[in-house]
């Protein structure tokens, strides 16, 4: 979205920008995020980078724990979710060095990027592209329990096919496997996907098409093709977008009553 610091500066002065957001990645594959007022977004940050405790990434042991995020302004887009206007970027992970600061090798970002440079080094190719399908579920209610002397799990949606014998049911249920395309009323998140759909595109992320999948409250959004580290922080920005947007809309709450799984 933006390709230096001085054009970075001008669109949060246009754009009233409050906050910038910055989103690190973990060894488990989960993003993390660290904001900063827009007023103290300075030039030596896309060097010098923001301090972090890398330890607690799973990335250093405590003792050795200093790393430092260097922002991707190629990243950087408004976050639709947040109520105080803020700017947020994906970044890479450095370790601090004596004279600069070198990429975490072992980072989920920076192995993506070496591992492009490195097909193109052996000759294998020029370009590995790739194009997602992402699937997940919308459900009404989810619960789940992992204690000492039990485990397990329930899920509840009010188009699955074992609701037909409730009270209260309107009988649009989805039927065991039948779901793969199915219309309204039986495709209750249609609206849903769609305005997934136009978030995405806002963040950059062009879609192929969306529909009802297979499975009672299963879903899928497929993209247009892009290249492995672009696509890889799409997904992240996907599952992001999906999940927040469920929130959003009562799909899910503090309780658990409702959930969206990605």
């Amino acid at each position: 979205m933006l390709s230096n610091f001085e054009e970075a500066r001008i669109f949060i002065d246009e754009n009233d920008i409050k906050m910038i957001d910055f989103r690190m990645i973990d060894l488990n594959g989960r993003w993390h995020h660290l904001t900063i007022p827009a007023d103290r977004f300075t030039e030596s940050i896309m060097t010098a980078g923001i301090g972090f405790d890398g330890s607690n990434y799973g990335f250093a042991p405590v003792e050795k724990s200093d790393m430092v995020f260097i922002p991707d302004l190629s990243s950087a887009a408004i976050d639709d979710f947040c109520e105080i206007k803020t700017l947020s970027m994906i970044g890479d992970v450095r370790i601090i060095g004596k004279d600069e600061n070198i990429p975490f090798n072992q980072e989920p970002r920076n192995v993506s990027k070496r591992a492009e440079e490195y097909m193109k080094e052996l000759g294998v190719a020029d370009q590995f592209l790739l194009g997602p399908e992402f699937e997940f579920y919308v459900f009404d209610e989810v619960t789940y329990a992992n204690k000492p002397n039990s485990s397990g799990f329930t899920i509840d949606g009010a188009e699955a096919f074992w609701n037909t014998g409730e009270f209260g049911s309107l009988g649009y249920q989805t039927p065991h496997q039948g779901g793969y395309h199915a219309a309204p009323p039986q495709d209750i998140a249609y609206d849903y996907r769609s305005r997934v759909t136009m978030l995405m595109e806002n963040q950059g992320i062009k879609v192929k098409y969306h529909h009802h999948e297979v499975g009672s409250g299963q879903m899928e959004i497929e993209v247009e093709f892009g290249g492995m580290t672009e696509m890889a922080d799409k997904t992240m920005l996907t599952k992001y977008i999906v999940k927040n947007e469920a929130v959003k809309e009562g799909h899910a709450d503090v309780q658990g009553r409702q959930a969206c799984f990605l």
